[in-house]
């Protein structure tokens, strides 16, 4: 996924918008636990801020999630976007380093954007807030069905259990 910047750095406070629609780049799928669906549609700003180019990238990406407490498959979401500093200087870019590096006319932003999809997904992944999950005895998706399962007693309030009156226990 690249963007073409041979008119935007040739002058201080130029700017472009474009859009990239093309499939994800490999690195994107290779962050992203769950196999992303549908092409690849970016929003890109480009600006010459004089010494550097300042890209931002947005949009959104749709994967096939597997829910964290059912463990049904749903779609899911992903709204992302980043900003990075591009310079033209010869050489790789600094992964600890404040900007990246260019040369010639395209920007390559497969790492922007596997960055920025990364970031946006969610630390569990639920089909909705109200999803009762699985039955950690028999493994019914209590969303479908309940089921006739005793809970486990907890072992670790025994001692508690052992104050109380006759009649709670």
């Amino acid at each position: 996924m690249d963007v073409r910047v041979s008119d935007v750095r040739k002058w201080a406070g130029r700017e472009e918008f474009t859009r990239v629609v093309e499939p994800w780049p490999h690195e994107c799928q290779a962050r992203v636990e769950f196999p992303l669906i549908n092409p690849a549609d970016v929003r890109v700003r480009v600006r010459n801020t004089g010494g550097a180019l300042v890209v931002e990238v947005s949009g959104e990406a749709e994967c096939q999630a597997q829910c964290a407490r059912c463990l049904e498959p749903f779609g899911l979401r992903v709204p992302f976007s980043a900003v990075e500093e591009f310079r033209e200087e010869p050489g790789p870019s600094d992964p600890n380093g404040d900007y990246s590096r260019f040369t010639g006319d395209r920007l390559v932003l497969d790492d922007l954007v596997a960055d920025a999809v990364g970031l946006g997904l969610p630390m569990v992944s639920v089909c909705s807030p109200q999803c009762r999950g699985l039955c950690p005895q028999c493994g019914v998706n209590w969303n479908q069905a309940p089921c006739e399962c005793v809970p486990w007693p907890d072992d670790r309030l025994a001692g508690l259990r052992a104050l109380l009156p006759p009649d709670r226990t």
